[in-house]
């Protein structure tokens, strides 16, 4: 099993100037070779051989190290690992599951990689170009599990060093538990309500961006009131760059609680795969949404589940599962995002909306999984004809092997 972790590195001033070196020199390395290999492909559109590959911008290397003596000066594996990662973002964009690749700017997402000879003892970390080591803090516990180390990743966050260690445990993952309908819980996330659980369990939003949206709008302001290339806009930049990993760390320990708490306490946790996406090109949410991180969160139960050894279904995003009673399968079709109470007009169920949505949710992922019959109810065979418009619908009633679909058929 491959795992990581992530400790703080405290650099001497000498160990600073050579971790800026190594930040350089990689992302010169990797915007030098985008550009040739753009050319390349330029010149060479109609040829037999289009394109460089990892292997020829390798070979081509020694001879920019040649022509940039400077480039001694920094682990020789890191600059090839920055031509590992252009060449798999150009893999990405030819197989269409990404845009072409993009320079990289100074200050924005510094990073190297050092994918051998690495050593911790103690409290420092030891790996090429730093023989005296780099002082670290981190957790005791999850240090003490590593044992062979697989790669280290060193990044720059708003002025401070980390580094991500990514070792091998020796156990496995646990064993999927059995999917069970007694501890299974359906999960409706929301803007109101960060999620809403089906036992009626209700998990605020937190809404962390308002409670530093004044300070980072004073930052700005002061900061738009610097003089470009000044010191003190430099200084305005940490300012504002540590106020926004302030709220990036808030919003994680959230999510890494709420996710382990649920992960921990349900063996079947049943999700509805949502356009994240698609809702953020409403400007009216979107502010919203990106705060509440419902794709992080989804991620991070998804992992926790595999580490505890639980079952995660997810639902298709066009099951309407906010317009259905819980009740008695009733369409609400006129339901507005502004109504918060579901009041349905066949059998006068009374609940809140989200509650409602999470029922739905657990109901039609139970069903997926074969673990509930479905009822179908004389709404279900009423709309059971619209193909592709109710597609639970139509999988409840021509699947559940009722009496009442077969009458219908």
């Amino acid at each position: 099993m491959i795992t990581a972790t992530k400790v703080k590195l405290y650099p001497n001033e000498k160990q600073k100037i050579l971790l800026e070196k190594h930040f350089g020199s990689c992302r010169f390395v990797y915007n030098y070779f985008l550009a040739k290999r753009d050319e390349y492909y330029i010149t060479h559109r109609d040829a037999e051989k289009s394109s460089l590959s990892y292997f020829d911008t390798v070979y081509m290397l020694v001879g920019l190290k040649k022509q940039y003596p400077w480039l001694y000066e920094v682990n020789a594996q890191s600059l090839q690992m920055s031509l590992r990662f252009l060449d798999n973002a150009f893999k990405n964009f030819f197989h269409k599951n990404a845009d072409h690749p993009k320079f990289r700017k100074k200050g924005k997402n510094d990073y190297f990689v050092v994918p051998q000879h690495v050593k911790i003892k103690g409290n420092r970390i030891y790996f090429p170009k730093f023989s005296d080591g780099i002082y670290f803090k981190g957790s005791k516990k999850k240090l003490s599990e590593i044992k062979n180390i697989n790669e280290i990743v060193i990044t720059k966050d708003a002025g401070d060093y980390y580094c991500s260690i990514i070792y091998e445990l020796s156990e496995k993952y646990p064993p999927k538990k059995q999917l069970s309908e007694e501890n299974s819980v359906g999960i409706d996330l929301g803007i109101e309500k960060f999620a809403t659980l089906s036992n009626g369990i209700a998990i605020e939003n937190p809404r962390f961006m308002k409670k530093v949206e004044k300070r980072i709008e004073k930052l700005q302001k002061q900061l738009s009131r610097k003089q470009k290339g000044s010191n003190n806009r430099r200084k305005q930049i940490l300012k504002l760059q540590k106020k926004y990993r302030k709220l990036r760390n808030m919003r994680k320990d959230f999510l890494d609680k709420v996710s382990t708490a649920i992960a921990k306490q349900y063996d079947t946790i049943i999700i509805e795969d949502l356009n994240v996406q698609g809702m953020m090109q409403n400007h009216h949410i979107a502010k919203s949404i990106g705060d509440v991180s419902f794709y992080a969160f989804k991620e991070k139960l998804k992992y926790k589940a595999e580490k505890y050894g639980k079952n995660v279904i997810e639902i298709g995003r066009f099951d309407p599962s906010s317009k259905i009673c819980s009740r008695c399968g009733n369409i609400k079709h006129d339901l507005k995002l502004s109504d918060r109470i579901y009041h349905c007009n066949i059998c006068g169920l009374t609940i809140d909306r989200d509650l409602n949505a999470a029922k739905n949710i657990r109901k039609m992922g139970l069903i997926k999984v074969g673990l509930v019959q479905s009822e179908s109810t004389p709404v279900e065979i009423a709309t059971s004809g619209l193909h592709g418009i109710y597609p639970y619908r139509q999988m409840s009633v021509y699947e559940s092997g009722s009496s009442e679909a077969s009458a219908e058929e």
